[in-house]
């Protein structure tokens, strides 16, 4: 795997292995100041939200090794890492931050290493340039892989699904998505890859926003609600897109929005202040009769980057069998 040169510069992976043949690196210069070294012992208070990590990388980064420049984009979260030899790499801040907060002292530091290796050029070769992430009921994983065990009878320990939780029954997969059809990525797919599973969910964020740039993302209105057109089939990915539901919450003067991720490719939304627009948002949930790949019909409430349950909505199908 290729490792942009200013970042084997910033961790020392470049350098010429002399004392192995007897010899001993040299001294600096009289006169010369001394390399600086880059600071990982990490505060909390850099990891209260985006902006704040940005920062502080800002600050740390750059003129470390060939290193020079670390642009943020606060629309895309993102920054940007310019060498000095013109090559670049695009992070995205949302994965590193949750798995930032949950580690402390050297851990956290290696978790930062980990993260600032995470090269573009991995999610450039194969089926890593075409992962993206999706949405699903926390069930999914069970009933698929009884699907599994009963279509594989010899094989009675199928690979494992490679997921994330995201909100109260709702779990992150993985899709490598091909022309005609999408295969999910299974636990034996990080083992031929070499990469665990946030490493595996960050080069997903990146392909999703690249994903996204090239489709676009259309609100349409229906009533007093609205709803999300992307391509088909990935609309309920956006609900990996933080900065989508901040403008949305913006629009809305403050007020969370409100989603319901009824299948792949069918999201209506609201805000938690538009009362007739949820009574219509349940009445649509509640009827998913004519919705295939069904996700959910429970509402969920985005806040500060988050999704968390809204409220529960009783299928009307459901309540016709019982």
């Amino acid at each position: 795997m290729r490792v942009f040169n200013f970042l084997k510069r910033l961790f020392g992976k470049d350098k010429k292995a002399d004392t192995s043949r007897g010899q001993t690196s040299p001294m600096p210069a009289p006169g010369t100041i001394a390399a600086k070294t880059l600071d990982l012992n990490i505060p909390d208070e850099a990891l209260q939200d985006e902006a704040s990590f940005a920062a502080y990388l800002q600050e740390r980064l750059p003129f470390f090794g060939d290193l020079i420049r670390a642009d943020y984009d606060p629309a895309a979260g993102s920054l940007t890492l310019h060498g000095r030899n013109g090559d670049t790499m695009t992070k995205f801040l949302g994965n590193a931050l949750l798995s930032l907060r949950e580690k402390r002292g050297p851990a956290r530091a290696q978790a930062l290493l980990n993260y600032l290796n995470m090269t573009e050029a991995m999610a450039d070769d194969g089926e890593l340039a075409r992962v993206l992430p999706v949405l699903k009921a926390r069930d999914f994983v069970d009933v698929a892989r009884q699907q599994m065990m009963q279509a594989v009878k010899d094989e009675p320990s199928p690979p494992q699904f490679v997921y994330l939780d995201e909100a109260e029954n709702l779990i992150r997969l993985f899709v490598v998505n091909g022309e005609t059809t999408v295969n999910y990525v299974m636990s034996t797919a990080l083992e031929d890859w070499g990469i665990d599973v946030r490493e595996l969910a960050e080069t997903a964020q990146a392909n999703l926003q690249k994903f996204l740039a090239k489709t676009g993302v259309k609100v349409a209105k229906r009533s007093r609600f609205q709803y999300v057109e992307v391509d088909g089939q990935f609309e309920s990915s956006v609900a990996f897109v933080p900065n989508f539901w901040a403008q949305v919450q913006d629009q809305s003067g403050g007020a969370a929005p409100i989603a319901a991720f009824l299948s792949r490719d069918k999201v209506f939304f609201t805000h938690e202040n538009d009362i007739e627009g949820l009574q219509l948002l349940e009445l649509i949930s509640a009827d998913l009769s004519d919705v295939p790949y069904v996700i959910s019909p429970d509402q969920y409430r985005w806040e500060n980057g988050r999704w968390t349950l809204f409220r529960r909505v009783a299928r009307m199908e459901a309540a016709v069998r019982h």
